[in-house]
């Protein structure tokens, strides 16, 4: 018999680098303020501000929406305008287990999960035969064919989708439910990105054929890319139906797709965090312009041609680089 022996000593080794590089970037100037930010977002709940809390969990939910998008397009430089597909995917399979099959909401997430990440190499095995506007076009097609089969289909309640689903817990227990889900999806996105898997896809981005003259089967790592980015999607997808109680064909609209681009881009593309930024300034200036009605959207979208008018890179890094810049300053450096 082969005795299998677990080396710890590498393995502490290895965990006290990880503590190490933490450590570093916790006290390092951008690293600091993530977790500033990160405190007075957990600390929200305690002002008792109910309405606010709601528009904060969309916001964290459209986050892991537009990271996903920005892993898939920003990193891997596949452009998708049908993103909404395993974001709607994913929140039918979840309404539908837990409505009708009285699964628990954590199970139901995953499994819907599990079965955008499916339906995302379904889409992705024909649309990754086009190239640029082609493959984005081929993915809008494969949305819009899902929408009219959920629109029309009388097997997931049609026009209507399903409803009346149970609440998970109250407005301030789903804060720290999608918060939680929110910070492990954008942490294992950027990790994703940073490993040798995420050196793959940013090397097929800047020149495909180069990558495949090296050997690199593009086509497999293209398929993955779209897996993991229709994972996070989904998680997205069934935290926003969990969170509205309802779902309807309307998730498959190219409206949400667009979403998640703007997002991407306001924050900043091929940075993953940004995307909270992107999401956050977009949930909450959508909020401040609902009262002006038609005008307000005449405005959104000239903030929005502004914004990625003049800061090509998204807010984020910009904003980032002149705040660390003042404080450089303060401090004498």
């Amino acid at each position: 018999m082969v005795k299998l022996q677990f080396d710890w000593e590498s393995a502490g080794n290895r965990f006290e680098a990880l503590v190490n590089r933490f450590v570093k970037w916790a006290f390092s100037f951008r690293g600091g303020i993530t977790l500033v930010c990160l405190g007075g977002l957990l600390c929200l709940p305690l002002t008792g501000r109910e309405y606010l809390v709601t528009i904060v969990i969309t916001a964290m939910i459209l986050a892991i929406f537009a990271a996903s998008w920005d892993l898939l397009a920003g990193f891997a430089g596949q452009t998708s305008f049908g993103h909404a597909a395993f974001f709607g995917i994913s929140g039918y399979f979840t309404a539908a287990l837990v409505k009708f099959y009285g699964v628990h909401w954590f199970v139901a997430i995953f499994i819907g999960a599990g079965c955008a990440v499916i339906f995302s190499l379904l889409i992705g095995i024909p649309c990754l035969r086009l190239k640029g506007p082609y493959l984005a076009l081929g993915t809008l097609a494969f949305a819009l064919i899902l929408y009219n089969l959920f629109l029309t289909g009388d097997w997931l309640g049609g026009t209507e989708g399903i409803s009346a689903l149970p609440n998970i817990g109250d407005v301030f227990v789903v804060f720290y439910i999608v918060a939680a889900f929110m910070v492990a999806s954008l942490i294992i996105m950027r990790a994703i990105v940073d490993s040798n898997l995420g050196t793959i896809l940013k090397a097929i981005r800047d020149d495909e054929v180069g990558a495949d003259a090296t050997g690199i089967n593009t086509t497999v790592y293209k398929l993955i890319a779209f897996m993991v980015s229709g994972l996070f999607a989904g998680i997205a997808g069934a935290l926003f139906v969990l969170d509205t109680t309802a779902v309807n064909p309307a998730l498959f609209q190219p409206l949400y797709s667009f979403y998640a681009i703007v997002m991407a881009s306001i924050g900043g593309i091929a940075t993953i965090y940004g995307s909270i930024v992107g999401a956050f300034l977009f949930r909450l200036t959508g909020e401040l312009l609902r009262p002006l009605a038609a005008a307000s959207l005449l405005i959104f979208a000239t903030i929005l041609i502004l914004i990625i008018r003049f800061a090509e890179e998204g807010v984020m890094n910009p904003v980032l680089g002149h705040v660390q810049d003042l404080w450089d300053k303060i401090r004498g450096r």
